[in-house]
């Protein structure tokens, strides 16, 4: 597998999704050396959007909504790690400090 990613255009998108339906989703895969995974998000895209799912980097309402959540739960989840462990400080420092006071 090669390390260089290759950007696809729109119309070369377009031209993969109609060979696959053509001829088949693994030939497609072969002849023009795209994944088949990126072949069925291309096709699902072209089935709801048409041509204008097709530009590259483009996501629909959904997958960006989706996208902007799960950033902000990742944010979140730091947030209530770094509070979880500032707790956990707090109570073994006044654990040691009761120690010492007896």
């Amino acid at each position: 597998m090669s390390k260089h990613r290759k950007t696809w255009s729109s119309e070369e998108k377009e031209k993969i999704v109609l060979y696959s339906i053509e001829h088949g989703v693994s030939v497609a895969s072969r002849e023009f050396g795209v994944s088949s995974v990126s072949i069925y998000s291309w096709k699902e895209k072209f089935d709801q959007l048409g041509k204008t799912g097709l530009p590259p980097g483009s996501l629909s309402d959904s997958e960006r909504e989706l996208k902007q959540l799960r950033r902000e739960n990742e944010a979140l989840k730091r947030i209530v790690a770094e509070k979880e462990l500032a707790i956990q400080i707090k109570d073994s420092l006044l654990k040691k400090s009761q120690s010492l006071k007896k």
